[in-house]
C-alpha cells in the first residue's frame, strides 16, 4: 500500500511525545509490512476549519433537540447535561445564512481533502493528543465549571459569538482529541489501530484514514498491523480482587 502520515494538530495545540511516539511505532511496523509511507500536509485543516465543525455540530444539536421536544411533547433541556445545552443555545443563535456557509466551505474542504489524497490507500494520524485519562478528568472545574453555569443559567451564549470566546472554548473542548472531526466532516472510513503501550501500561492508538467506500483495504491493513505488532497476543495481567 501507499500511505501518507499527517502528523500536526488542526488546533496548533501541544501533542504529547507518547502520542507521537504511537505514530512513529505505527509508520516503522507499516514498512515493516512492505508499505510506502509519506509525510504530507493538509496546510487547509487548521482552526477555521475547527471552529466551523463547532458550530456546524452546536446547530445539530439545536436541531435535534427541537426535533426531540416535538416527539415527546416538551422541552428536554432538563433531561441532558449542562454541557449539551449550552452548545444547543449556541446552535439556536446561529443564522441559518451562516451555517449555509459553513457547510459550502466544509464540502469544498472535503472535497480537496479527498482529491489531494486519492493517491494514498490510507493517511495516519492520531486520535487523541495525550495518553488516556482518568474517568471525570476532563469534566469542567473551578473557573471552567463557574463559566460553563453562567453559559447555562444566564442564557450568556451570545458570548460565543466573539471569535475569541469560542477559540478559547474549542480548545478546552477539544485540547485532548484534534483529529477525529476531520473524518466527520469528509466521511471518510478510519479504524483505530492499537500499536503503542505508554509507560503506564495503557494503550494508545492511531487511525488510518481511507478513501471513501474503500472500508475494505482498511480491514485488511489493519489485520496486517496487529498481527506484525503482536497486539493479538497482547493480555493485561490478571488482577484478582483481593
Amino acid at each position: 500500500l501507499r500511505l501518507a502520515v499527517y502528523r500536526k494538530s488542526p488546533l496548533g495545540l501541544p501533542i504529547s511525545a507518547e502520542t507521537l511516539q504511537a505514530l512513529d511505532t505505527a509508520i516503522a511496523l507499516a514498512r515493516e509490512g512492505g508499505h510506502t509511507v509519506d509525510e504530507i500536509d493538509l496546510p487547509y485543516i487548521g482552526r477555521d476549519f475547527m471552529a466551523d465543525f463547532c458550530k456546524t455540530v452546536t446547530s445539530a444539536v439545536a436541531g435535534t433537540m427541537r426535533a426531540e421536544a416535538l416527539r415527546v411533547g416538551r422541552s428536554v433541556a432538563g433531561d441532558i447535561e449542562r454541557a449539551t445545552r449550552v452548545l444547543s443555545r449556541f446552535g439556536d443563535i446561529i443564522p441559518a445564512g451562516e451555517l449555509y456557509e459553513i457547510l459550502q466551505r466544509l464540502n469544498a474542504t472535503s472535497r480537496r481533502l479527498i482529491a489531494e489524497t486519492a493517491q494514498y490507500d490510507a493517511v495516519l494520524m492520531p486520535i487523541i493528543a495525550h495518553p488516556p485519562l482518568a474517568c471525570g478528568a476532563m469534566d469542567p472545574k473551578g473557573a471552567d465549571e463557574f463559566i460553563e453555569n453562567l453559559l447555562d443559567k444566564l442564557h450568556l451564549t451570545r458570548l460565543l459569538r466573539a471569535k475569541s470566546f469560542l477559540g478559547q472554548l474549542m480548545d478546552k473542548s477539544l485540547w485532548f482529541t484534534h483529529w477525529p472531526a476531520i473524518q466527520n466532516v469528509t466521511g471518510q472510513p478510519s479504524i483505530a489501530l492499537p500499536v503503542h503501550v505508554t509507560e503506564a501500561g495503557l494503550p494508545l492508538g492511531i487511525q488510518a484514514a481511507g478513501r471513501p467506500g474503500d472500508e475494505e483495504t482498511l480491514l485488511s491493513f489493519a489485520a496486517q498491523m496487529e498481527k506484525i505488532s503482536g497486539w493479538l497476543e497482547r493480555r493485561a495481567p490478571l488482577k484478582v480482587p483481593g
